[in-house]
């Protein structure tokens, strides 16, 4: 990426960084997949201020179930807390130029042509989002229990039967005490293509008119299921509950700065993120071998 030299810039002054931040980040919350909601939770993303930042999670632990007998006195305990700290680690940038961007901004408005500005906006949410996703893929395959590592095949003369797997995976979510609510199952398209075909397989909105968000394409056997290309090398599938793995992110820099030697505009921004797998106990990763 190019760097601008800071003298010589000029910020623009009908530029509001706010709202551009609101218009970047909606899309990318839309189109991500293994980063979205749908596999992480993001109980944490107020509290991200720049990249570097560490934030101590306190986790509670269960309280003890005990046997009531009438008139007994019920003894509280201590509930302790789990502590780990999530580091946002992952910093990506962009950085484009349009020219005259006050003036291509108003004739789009008035005329009605396409925006250069959503259009360049459009392909660096589709950058980010890449490597947001690629980035949490990293990091829930470092933090699954070896246990939990399974191997499902995608390709070949006998792909494996992803309902049967999806099956399979929800025993062992069961027995460590996984809620059955929000559990998904994010593959790669090979998979995606087998579980098409599958005639237990129910579609949402995939062929439809509406828009797929966060890459659903429907449920099978109790999973939500998404879609990316965007796994880990070999993963075919990554399978589990939210509460296994904590995210978070912020467009923190956005600006636009008048070019100090083109006739054209700045705009550039720093997405940073952190993911952490605090139940590592809620994940299944199935891979090719």
């Amino acid at each position: 990426m190019a760097v601008f030299p800071a003298t010589g810039n000029t910020e623009i002054a009908s530029f509001i960084p706010e709202v551009w931040s609101a218009l970047l980040m909606v899309p990318l919350s839309e189109e991500l997949v293994l980063a979205s909601g749908l596999c992480t939770n993001r109980d944490f993303d107020d509290e991200i201020h720049g990249f570097g930042d560490r934030l101590h999670i306190n986790a509670l632990t269960r309280p003890t179930i005990v046997d009531y007998t009438r008139n007994a006195d019920v003894q509280p305990e201590f509930v302790e807390t789990d502590k780990q700290t999530l580091v946002i680690d992952h910093g990506r940038a962009f950085a484009f130029i349009l020219g005259d961007l006050d003036k291509v901004q108003q004739a789009a408005y008035e005329t009605g042509k396409p925006d250069p500005i959503g259009i360049a906006t459009d392909e660096a949410m589709q950058g980010l989002r890449v490597a947001a996703d690629s980035y949490v893929g990293v990091k829930v395959l470092e933090g699954a229990l070896p246990a939990n590592k399974k191997v499902f095949k995608a390709t070949g003369a006998t792909p494996g039967d992803p309902f049967n797997a999806l099956v399979d995976y929800g025993v062992i979510l069961d027995n460590s005490d996984i809620p059955a609510k929000g559990r998904f199952a994010v593959v790669r398209p090979e998979v995606k293509a087998l579980m098409l075909k599958h005639e237990k397989f129910i579609a949402s909105s995939y062929g439809s008119a509406e828009p797929i968000q966060n890459g659903v394409i429907g449920s099978l056997a109790g999973f939500t299921v998404a879609s990316t290309p965007h796994l880990p090398v070999g993963v075919n599938m990554v399978v589990g509950s939210p509460v296994a793995t904590t995210y978070g992110d912020q467009l923190t820099k956005l600006e636009a700065l008048r070019h100090p030697t083109k006739f054209g505009d700045v705009v550039r921004g720093l997405h940073v993120a952190g993911a952490k797998v605090v139940r590592p106990e809620a994940l299944i990763i199935a891979s090719e071998a």
